[in-house]
């Protein structure tokens, strides 16, 4: 937006707000937001009160469940975006409206933009971790729950109501933490933020399920057992529908925790496939397709690692004249090792063209 139509735009908004029932009903819509969410609000759109308007306008709409004109509202404010503060709150309330609408990966990639402008909201943070948990990628979420962790033990007491009470709030961060720790294989360090979270008082039923995962990944099969009869108690659906994966962990089927034996000729039968593909799948890279043209990759993927939803996600790159695939096994213990096997028994001839590496 120009500097001329910025400031008739201000203008306008300060002949209005010089009518009393306007201004006042701009300031307590503001006062009611900002009570939440004031730490990424007030630093935004500070010297530009026609964006104000714009920002509470969308988020009247948003806090009465009409997300869909909230985000027009917002869209139509991405215009007014100058400072780093700005963009942060915008990328923000996009990306929470995203997240209510249940698009978690798109939600992502814009809470990830306003993380990026470094704004001291612990929400920003906790967000993104969670949407980056719901789709399974833990070491984000560990990265994006610490940051939380830190502007949460940083953050300012308000008097006002509802205020945040700080105890709470750094206690499920800490049983979140503990949770994906729990599926990154790091044993020592999850049960630490478990019993941090329960030294503040934050002991929610689903932290039995992790509590189980953990006694049962560490052999502590009673106290696996125990857990899980207390989460029938408190929450039968949900012990209802992780039951089964416990008692899989127990049972040392479960390839997340310990490890299956290698299919070598599900392996080498991948190899016969890529040969086959290679020459397309090398062709839209080179052509900048991107990754619609590498679906059959994913699909191949999916049907040699899918376990639970899970599967070995890839990245594309160049390693000097190469084409380089990078396979992340996500801490997965039989896909790190499988994968290992996997870029052994890659053929010279396609390891001529290509270059394959497995990563966490």
């Amino acid at each position: 937006m120009s500097d001329k139509l910025r400031e008739k735009r201000n203008k306008i908004i300060g002949r209005a707000m010089k009518i009393s029932r306007v201004k006042t009903a701009f300031e307590n819509a503001w006062y009611i937001h900002a009570r939440m969410f004031g730490d990424i609000m007030d630093p935004a759109f500070t010297d530009d009160m026609a964006a104000r308007f714009e920002l509470v306008a969308a988020l009247n709409l948003i806090s009465r469940g009409d997300v869909v004109r909230g985000m027009k509202k917002l869209d139509n404010l991405f215009k007014f975006c100058n400072t780093d503060e700005d963009f942060a709150a915008w990328y923000f309330f996009v990306g929470v409206c995203y997240e209510k609408t249940g698009l978690r990966e798109r939600a992502a990639v814009l809470l990830t933009e306003s993380a990026k402008r470094e704004p001291e909201f612990y929400m920003v943070y906790l967000l993104l971790a969670k949407c980056l948990h719901e789709e399974k990628h833990y070491e984000a979420a560990l990265g994006g729950y610490m940051r939380a962790l830190e502007c949460a033990l940083n953050m300012p007491q308000r008097d006002e109501l509802p205020a945040v009470r700080a105890e709470p709030l750094i206690g499920s961060i800490h049983g979140n933490m503990a949770a994906c720790l729990v599926m990154m294989r790091q044993y020592d360090e999850a049960e630490y933020e478990l019993y941090e979270a329960q030294s503040l008082g934050y002991s929610p039923p689903l932290l039995n399920l992790s509590w189980a995962m953990l006694y049962a990944a560490t052999d502590r099969k009673q106290q696996a057992r125990e857990k899980m009869t207390v989460l029938r108690k408190e929450l039968p659906e949900v012990e209802a529908k992780y039951a089964l994966t416990v008692e899989e962990i127990l049972a040392q089927k479960n390839p997340r925790f310990a490890l299956q034996k290698p299919e070598l000729d599900k392996l080498c039968g991948f190899w016969d496939w890529f040969s086959e593909t290679e020459e397309r799948l090398h062709d839209a890279f080179r052509l900048g397709v991107g990754y619609p043209g590498f679906r059959p990759l994913e699909y191949k993927l999916r049907e040699l690692f899918g376990h639970n939803g899970e599967t070995v996600r890839f990245s594309l790159s160049r390693d000097g004249g190469k084409t380089c695939i990078s396979f992340f096994d996500n801490y997965n213990l039989t896909y790190e090792i499988w994968l290992d096997k996997l870029i052994e028994l890659a053929p010279k001839q396609i390891t001529d063209k290509w270059s394959f590496y497995a990563v966490h």
